[in-house]
């Protein structure tokens, strides 16, 4: 219905933050350095699943938009944003997460691999 909305948010704070993080400091932390790699992945997610709902009927071009809302569930979808949204966003985390640590690593490997040459 509307899970969406948790990554949505989510990518409007890390917009925010990485605006905020810009700076000398801020270069040198590879998680800070990266928030651009999370922003991308949680809008174009949001993205992908707002046409997806769109798709299914689940959303509509006219008001209240949402069809949940129209058919009295918003605590339906209450509960779909605090349970699926949330677990989809912290997932999306996770994997930058990962992701930023493995990159890293990798950068770090072909430094000591280039500084051995």
């Amino acid at each position: 219905m509307a899970c969406f909305t948790a990554p949505l948010a989510e990518a409007l704070v890390v917009s925010a933050a990485k605006s905020a993080s810009k700076g000398a400091d801020a270069s040198r932390n590879p998680f800070v350095r990266r928030l651009g790699w999370l922003r991308n992945m949680l809008f174009g997610g949001s993205f992908l699943l707002a046409v997806e709902h769109v798709w299914h009927g689940e959303i509509t071009w006219r008001y209240p938009f949402l069809t949940a809302v129209a058919e009295g569930d918003t605590a339906g979808m209450l509960r779909e944003i605090a349970t699926v949204g949330v677990a989809m966003a912290v997932l999306v985390t996770a994997a930058w997460a990962c992701m930023v640590v493995v990159s890293e690593s990798a950068a770090r490997r072909a430094a000591r691999a280039g500084a051995r040459l």
